[in-house]
């Protein structure tokens, strides 16, 4: 009997409600670092610029990839906000990312 292939997996966790679901190694590693590319050297971006740029470099890196793009950047996002990778702050009542200090 063949053995099944087990894909490796990334427990991604919510900041604020602590819900934690599975995503694949293999889409968590280049949605992070997207996401990280993207907010380097960024004094802040709205979720909407951020998402821009990650469907660009993701559409470059995986050009087959089919699912949705917007829903793994929030999701990845708020994880990598989980653990102290990037920051959420409000200024001039805009809802802003970045890196964190």
């Amino acid at each position: 009997m063949a053995k099944a292939v087990r894909i490796k997996k990334v427990t991604t966790t919510h900041p604020r409600t602590g819900s934690q679901f599975a995503v694949d190694m293999a889409i968590y590693e280049p949605f992070k670092a997207a996401i990280l590319q993207s907010l380097k050297g960024s004094k802040g971006k709205t979720f909407t610029d951020l998402t821009d740029d990650v469907v660009k470099i993701i559409n470059k890196k995986m050009p087959g990839f089919k699912k949705s793009i917007p829903w793994y950047t929030i999701s990845i996002r708020l994880d990598l906000e989980t653990r102290g990778l990037v920051e959420t702050f409000t200024e001039k009542g805009k809802k802003l990312n970045r890196l964190a200090k």
